[in-house]
């Protein structure tokens, strides 16, 4: 329960992930769950159809009053995503769209006060991280005249945000929302596959591999797009003194492994950087007496 407030702590809070957290792409769809007939009192996380994103079904036909359609509302990520909570809103025309009945998926909830009308907003969080690449987040109860929609969106005041179980929370945006379509096709837009990106590894070497990828190894991903070049991931140098008194530009770890002294990124050597200070042994007393 910790997790989960300080992930809703997060994502009303607003804030911005300086890299792309394990959540970055994915995209927020609203899927029929298909032949499922609506009755009160049954909680539908878990009742969707669509073991994929690109298999979801974004439209449903002959709603009515007697004939609410179950609706999906899933996170849908690349590949393994990380997600302990996510803040979005919902939008629709209320004189042609009823949403009779819903329910959250997650272990905690924070909605607006007049949640689910058209334009409010919710956080949905829960205490463990969901790690698969298809996430219930929510479902509705809903009917509606043909030819209009029900969409998810940004929160009217938070965004729309994907946060994971890091303390404090990286958030990432979500990269789609989902339309539902009643007698009409809706859209379920799916997260782009991922590509390898360049990666940084502690030994100053540069590989082509995906972000989730680097970042199992040590390494620093460099973002979409990116690739290797030569001087990408060069570690700093500095002056490194050696035990034979010479001075060589190296980095901190190369001038370990020969048994040096680092002097500092960005230092260079100078004739006298590293010649030993002379030391004369013996008291101070016997120093004063040579010299008078």
């Amino acid at each position: 329960m910790k997790k989960a407030l300080l992930a809703v702590a997060a994502l009303t809070c607003m804030g911005t992930a300086a890299f792309a957290g394990p959540n970055a792409g994915g995209t927020l769809i609203l899927a029929l769950s298909e032949g499922t007939v609506y009755s009160p009192d049954i909680n539908y996380c878990g009742a969707g159809t669509a073991g994929s994103c690109d298999q979801a079904v974004a439209r449903a036909d002959g709603t009515s009053a007697d004939a609410l359609a179950v609706i999906n509302c899933l996170a849908a990520f690349p590949g393994a995503g990380r997600l302990a909570g996510v803040a979005f809103g919902v939008y629709y025309d209320p004189n042609a769209v009823v949403v009779g009945d819903y329910g959250g998926c997650g272990d905690f909830e924070l909605p607006d006060g007049d949640w689910p009308a058209d334009g409010s907003g919710t956080a949905v969080t829960w205490g463990a991280a969901q790690t698969t690449s298809l996430v219930d987040v929510y479902w509705f109860a809903a009917y509606g005249y043909d030819g209009y929609t029900l969409s998810v969106g940004a929160h009217p005041t938070q965004g729309g945000n994907f946060a994971d179980d890091d303390v404090p929370s990286t958030l990432d945006p979500i990269a789609g929302f989902g339309v539902f379509g009643f007698g009409m096709d809706g859209d379920a837009p799916c997260p782009a596959t991922p590509e390898p990106e360049a990666c940084c590894l502690q030994d100053g070497s540069c590989i082509m591999v995906l972000a989730g990828d680097c970042e199992a190894q040590g390494g620093t991903a460099q973002g979409p797009g990116s690739v290797c070049t030569p001087d990408l991931c060069a570690l700093p140098t500095g002056a490194c003194c050696l035990p034979d008194f010479t001075c060589i530009e190296i980095d901190a770890a190369g001038c370990a492994d020969r048994g040096g002294d680092y002097q500092g990124d960005g230092v260079a050597c100078t004739p006298d950087l590293c010649t030993p200070v002379p030391v004369i042994n013996g008291s101070w007393g016997a120093l004063k007496s040579n010299y008078r």
